[in-house]
């Protein structure tokens, strides 16, 4: 789940279209705190509510971990057999190559263009400020009486850290995903001032983690460049 920019190295599928650069490590990291979210959440399910939510959550899991590895596989083998566009470690150019072996592109000079890794600076410095939120209301929140709200807080920020994400991957797809896991957030705020505290874990926890699963599968999915 990351940036749309393509990477000449990344396996091209037969209709021009790869996943985007760092998807399959952005899907297995949403995948997983997808399935985090599910299992903390239903602890007031009944055993065997409980059984099938975790038991879903989990084959969802599998089957993105699966995929995302073969991704990562291909394109280390890509990067070794030497099937993707090739630059000189020292900056050299390489005239006999393509400009657009593999998708890549070319400047004036003959070299590739250069960008920042998809998870560099901007990606670390908005996943502390996320931390220090969640820890920060969670504790609020607690001290105030009402840690029931934490979940909901939770997909709060945890969605709206996406619409951040989405601007510096310059990935569309994370602009709908904030959205919703955010109005997950505040359906659990609603659940609270309605006097349906026992809704919040399902609005805001279970939803929220099937809808990060989903987005971890669509992350996987090659798109337009």
């Amino acid at each position: 789940m990351t940036a749309e920019t393509p990477d000449s190295n990344r396996p091209t599928m037969p209709n021009g279209r790869r996943p985007a650069d760092g998807a399959e490590i952005g899907a297995l990291i949403g995948a997983g705190f997808g399935l985090l979210f599910l299992i903390i959440n239903t602890g007031q399910f009944s055993t065997l509510g409980r059984t099938l939510v975790i038991t879903v959550g989990v084959l969802a899991f599998a089957g993105i971990a699966i995929f995302a590895i073969r991704g990562l596989m291909r394109s280390r083998h890509t990067g070794r057999d030497g099937s993707g566009a090739f630059t000189d470690d020292d900056g050299g150019d390489n005239d006999s190559v393509s400009a657009r072996v593999g998708g890549g592109r070319l400047g004036e000079s003959g070299k590739r263009d250069r960008r920042e890794p998809p998870f560099g600076r901007a990606y670390w410095i908005i996943v502390l400020i996320e931390l220090v939120l969640l820890f920060a209301g969670t504790r609020l929140l607690a001290s105030l009486g009402h840690s029931e709200l934490g979940v909901a807080w939770v997909a709060v920020v945890v969605g709206t850290h996406f619409y951040a994400l989405g601007r510096v991957f310059g990935l569309d797809r994370f602009h709908v995903l904030a959205t919703v896991v955010t109005l997950c957030g505040i359906g659990g705020f609603i659940a609270f001032f309605a006097a349906a505290p026992a809704f919040i874990p399902v609005i805001s926890g279970v939803i929220s983690g099937f809808v990060l699963l989903a987005f971890a599968m669509w992350a996987l999915i090659p798109a337009e460049r």
